[in-house]
């Protein structure tokens, strides 16, 4: 889907878009318990790392994929441990659920924790801020997380690969595509530059 947000308004996008988000997962979640009755919920907890360290003050999403109906969230604490709620009560229904977990840091460095991200009076500190997870991990549209809640909970724990983007990195550049050397037009077949060539491309690295 396009995204509605014109240049001008790309600031108050990035500031209004998480608040918006979680506005509408309360509401669709609060209209399924008034009519459904409230949810089962089973208590999950686990570890977010990267590259073995624990992350603190990352976000963390269940969204459910597999017919449950709550949007679970947590953040992880100075030892890199979650512990999921939904809406004001502790815990996860069961079920398979797609998994994001964002780290959102200012220019001063400040991590930007759930409180501050799913705020109805957004803070402006969000619009300066950068995701410094790539979205395999962090964006709910993209992640290759996946998680298994059972009927009685557990731990679920998270192993990144890191490194953390740095502010000062571009968002995951394309790579160049390959281009083919030039041959001289008096070059025999299988000579590139007039120097034999010996299987040139056959091996490109795949990702």
């Amino acid at each position: 889907m396009r995204s509605s947000c014109i240049p001008h308004s790309r600031l108050a996008c990035r500031v209004l878009l998480p608040s918006l988000v979680m506005l509408v997962v309360g509401c669709v979640s609060g209209s399924s318990e008034d009519t459904e009755g409230p949810p089962l919920l089973v208590p999950v907890q686990g570890t977010v790392t990267v590259d073995g360290q624990p992350l603190g003050t990352a976000t963390v999403t269940f969204l459910p994929i597999s017919g449950q109906r709550t949007v679970a969230v947590g953040e992880t604490d100075d030892e890199g441990v979650y512990r999921l709620t939904y809406l004001n009560a502790s815990g996860a229904s069961p079920g398979t659920y797609r998994v994001a977990i964002s780290y959102k840091v200012t220019a001063s460095g400040e991590p930007l924790g759930l409180a501050i991200q799913s705020s109805l009076a957004p803070s402006p500190k969000l619009g300066e801020a950068e995701e410094l997870l790539p979205p395999r991990y962090s964006d709910l549209g993209r992640s290759e997380l996946r998680a298994e809640v059972s009927e009685v909970g557990g731990t679920i724990d998270f192993a990144l690969e890191g490194p953390l983007r740095s502010r000062s990195d571009p968002q995951e550049p394309a790579e160049p595509a390959d281009v083919p050397e030039a041959r001289p037009a008096d070059a025999e077949p299988g000579e590139v530059g007039g120097v034999e060539a010996s299987g040139v491309g056959s091996d490109a690295a795949s990702r």
